[in-house]
């Protein structure tokens, strides 16, 4: 879909590279695209697939602004082709454009191409079909979350915030699977509730995120103990090295130091 929507000065702006100043806002699809937020997640790569090339220049400029290094492909073929010569952390995907065998839903033929290559990129789909169950679908096949046409800018950016969150933890692989699988089973409850108006999913589908982020901060300062616990254990397993070296390998000591570093280094 064409956006209705623009600031043509702004726009040019964007699109051009330059930086906006302090309260400068680009709008397409009614975009409402906060120039002056900076992410701090620098070092991402982002493959952004769209059939809808004015949304698709504005998206890569905006985010190329926010320091991530961003790759766009119009087509399936430009996103196989390019999947096949870099490697991605994130991809948004439209779920709506030419897909395979002449249907309509090609972002779905791709996601499933992600998850059949058992690829570390993490699909955010874009969908101008807000339902809840366009939502399931998407993420049953391996999504790890969904946005709907025309969305805030700030939204994105924190959708990808939270990824790139997520993937900082001690094990990603099991934090960011039990994101997927906690969010499809509020989706479903969602389903089956059946009383979720179109645009009331957006909110909802935010009020859900916000739990979920109140439950891996919980987890992250966890985390913090274990890697305290690790970086102490690898201190004492250093002290205890150099205790030996000042030891007789006769001495009950060294046996006790030695037992020592043993276990520090087993826990670490």
């Amino acid at each position: 879909m064409t956006p209705a929507l623009f600031q043509y000065e702004e726009v040019e702006r964007a699109l051009s590279g330059r930086k906006p100043g302090h309260g400068d806002r680009a709008v397409v699809c009614c975009l409402h695209l906060e120039m002056s937020e900076r992410s701090v997640e620098m070092s991402q790569k982002i493959l952004l697939v769209d059939d809808d090339q004015i949304l698709r220049s504005m998206l890569e400029s905006i985010l190329h602004a926010d320091g991530y290094a961003v790759d766009g492909a119009h087509d399936l073929d430009t996103a196989f082709k390019l999947m096949a010569e870099n490697e991605y952390e994130i991809m948004l995907l439209d779920k709506n454009m030419p897909g395979l065998n002449g249907n309509s839903e090609g972002g779905m033929d791709l996601l499933k191409h992600v998850r059949s290559l058992s690829l570390s990129t993490e699909v955010i789909m874009m969908t101008g079909d807000p339902t809840v169950e366009t939502a399931i679908e998407a993420m049953k096949l391996g999504a790890f979350d969904y946005i709907t046409k025309p969305f805030p800018l700030k939204d994105l950016r924190l959708k990808i915030r939270r990824l790139s969150q997520y993937r900082k933890f001690v094990n990603p692989e099991y934090t960011l699977g039990f994101y997927r699988r906690l969010q499809t089973k509020m989706l479903g409850v969602l389903d089956f509730a059946s009383k979720v108006s179109d645009r009331g999913l957006d909110k909802a589908l935010l009020a859900l995120n916000d739990e979920i982020d109140k439950l891996f901060e919980f987890f992250k300062e966890s985390e913090k103990i274990i890697l305290a616990e690790r970086e102490a254990l690898s201190r004492i397993a250093s002290l205890a090295e150099h205790l030996k070296v000042c030891l007789d390998k006769e001495d009950e000591i060294y046996d006790l130091a030695e037992e020592i570093t043993r276990l520090s280094n087993r826990r670490v």
